[in-house]
């Protein structure tokens, strides 16, 4: 008989703690030292293929390799059906997410438009390439792991407090002082939270992709 391979806990620790240590060498030496010095167009593209090959391609093999360990299959979290009647909570928050802010802007200054710092080839890496590797990584992977480890509420909550922590290496890159730190877990919380409840309600990954990716285009306006 073929025994399955088994996700122990030491197992997610290792990984947690390489993940952890690529991506906060690469937000803090490899960004500024190789990225940045680049045309906008070749960094954004560079920076996008390489988080699809620390966080999505890994998440991935893991979550089939473990996949008697994974509380929803890999293919269940594509092919899952949505039901517009019971998912009308998430389809409402990404309309408003979409529209909120840009009306907000309409209403309070009479015009349409991106922030004065907004450069539309960040759309790739800030709206695409964010939500599917974040979410792939954090709902798909960790989160999905927990649940088949865990009480619902402290799977929500671990993962919850890894998806600020992986957003500590560029808020400091970015120079946020503590207060600033402290404020931006508090934004992140609950939109974690969000994201996760999304997935476990409806069992697929597409739904809190959209979401993260119609909050991070929501920022630019």
């Amino acid at each position: 008989m073929i025994q399955t391979p088994k996700l122990t806990a030491s197992k997610i620790g290792v990984y947690l703690f390489l993940f952890f240590a690529i991506w906060s060498v690469r937000e803090l030496y490899i960004r500024p030292v190789f990225l940045n010095p680049l045309n906008p167009i070749d960094s954004e593209l560079i920076g996008a293929a390489i988080k699809l090959l620390v966080w999505t391609l890994p998440a991935i093999l893991l979550i089939k390799h473990f996949h008697d360990d994974m509380w929803v299959g890999l293919k269940e979290m594509f092919t899952s059906k949505l039901q517009w009647s019971r998912d009308a909570l998430f389809a409402s928050v990404f309309i408003a997410l979409l529209l909120g802010r840009p009306v907000l802007r309409l209403i309070t200054y009479g015009e349409l438009g991106f922030r004065s710092d907004f450069v539309p080839i960040r759309l790739v890496g800030l709206v695409l390439f964010v939500g599917i590797t974040e979410e792939f990584v954090f709902r798909g992977f960790l989160l999905n792991t927990f649940l088949r480890k865990m009480k619902m509420p402290y799977a929500i909550a671990l993962d919850a407090v890894l998806f600020i922590l992986i957003h500590y290496p560029i808020w400091i890159y970015n120079g946020r002082g503590v207060d600033d730190l402290i404020r931006s877990s508090i934004v992140v919380l609950p939109i974690s939270v969000f994201f996760a409840y999304s997935f476990i309600k409806t069992r697929n990954i597409f739904v809190p992709i959209a979401l993260h990716m119609a909050w991070n285009f929501s920022t630019v306006f």
